[in-house]
């Protein structure tokens, strides 16, 4: 297959070097910054294009990595490809296949929100089609981007909820490891060893609570005596709003996604 990508940063460069690894495609990439985009030389399956142009018009499946602060420009660019040439496929949060569709007058539009833990394969991808989109598309579309992991078709209008739990969650998840570990080190842990007992403790608490299939607050109850250890602290993480302060980031994450 022939896959385009207009945007090698982050999000560009992990489903590049994702979907290179697990399967034999034809890339077709363009980047502002050249140098982003010189390591992919030595590929001989991956071409390093001159313009937006010659990406879209090559590709079965042109990806769009670009922030939504820079997407303006791209969308002029295909809108002056009066040809259809495959399908467009934005990762942009916040840009509705509405919006694309309008900006850069194709059709056949697929909007997909995935998460850096992707590149390891374990993330989920929310999909959301336009009509024009027909099944068997559909079908190969998912099949192309099995090797970042579980794919889920989404309504659109669910998007900025998703992106806030999925994609801007591996970093809130990070920030409350930072603290355990720092936390740690605080009461005299060693950092080396601080850093794998927290992460450790996180990833078999998560395969606990999903081999038991119980809600976190009964695992709460499981590991607290009364007026034991554990309850102490978790009285101080209630006294001190952490539970909310975390609800509070994740409404304010989704304000700022229903503004982009």
């Amino acid at each position: 297959m022939r896959v385009g990508i207009i945007g090698v940063g982050n999000i560009g460069s992990m489903i590049l070097e994702v979907l290179n690894d697990k399967s034999e495609h034809e890339f077709y990439i363009y980047n502002r910054s050249v140098e982003k985009v010189r390591k992919y030389e030595v590929f001989e399956n991956v071409k390093i294009c001159g313009n937006v142009k010659e990406v879209y018009t090559q590709s079965d499946f042109t990806f769009l990595c670009v922030k939504p602060q820079q997407a303006k420009q791209v969308y002029d660019n295909l809108f002056e490809i009066h040809e259809e040439h495959g399908v467009l496929v934005s990762t942009a949060a916040g840009k509705r296949i509405e919006e694309i569709s309008q900006s850069t007058g194709k059709k056949n539009v697929i909007r997909i929100m995935p998460t850096i833990t992707s590149r390891i394969s374990i993330g989920i991808t929310a999909v959301a089609y336009s009509k024009h989109v027909d099944s068997s598309t559909r079908h190969e579309f998912e099949k192309l981007l099995s090797p970042l992991g579980e794919v889920m078709e989404l309504e659109e209008e669910k998007f900025d909820a998703f992106t806030v739990l999925n994609s801007s969650g591996p970093a809130f998840v990070a920030f409350i490891l930072e603290s355990f570990i720092e936390g740690a080190i605080n009461i005299g842990v060693n950092p080396d060893y601080a850093r794998d007992i927290v992460l450790r403790t996180f990833e078999g608490s998560v395969k606990l609570l999903e081999h038991m299939s119980i809600e976190p607050s009964r695992l709460k109850y499981l590991v607290s005596s009364p007026g034991g250890v554990t309850i102490r602290g978790l009285y101080e993480l209630e006294k001190d709003g952490v539970k909310g302060a975390i609800m509070s980031a994740i409404y304010e994450a989704f304000k700022r996604s229903q503004e982009l």
